[in-house]
């Protein structure tokens, strides 16, 4: 995984608490990462919901939303 990539999944977790849309945690991320691919953004959820799926359920469907509706979409 690239150090982009875990900045990206860092930014994330730390956010995913202060947003109730994976809309508004996307944009979020956006902001604080301008430079990312909305590729990036998704497999930086991926990743990050993959390693908590068993320790943060919350965090986890929050990423999973995330990842889910920006699929695909460029």
């Amino acid at each position: 995984m690239s150090d982009q990539t875990k900045e990206i999944e860092s930014t994330l977790l730390r956010l995913a608490h202060h947003y109730e849309k994976a809309n508004d945690l996307f944009k979020a991320v956006r902001k604080a990462h301008p430079e990312a691919s909305r590729k990036q953004i998704v497999l930086a959820a991926l990743s990050a919901m993959i390693d908590r799926c068993e320790t943060n359920d919350t965090v986890t469907k929050k990423l999973h939303t995330l990842a889910v509706r920006e699929r695909g979409v460029e």
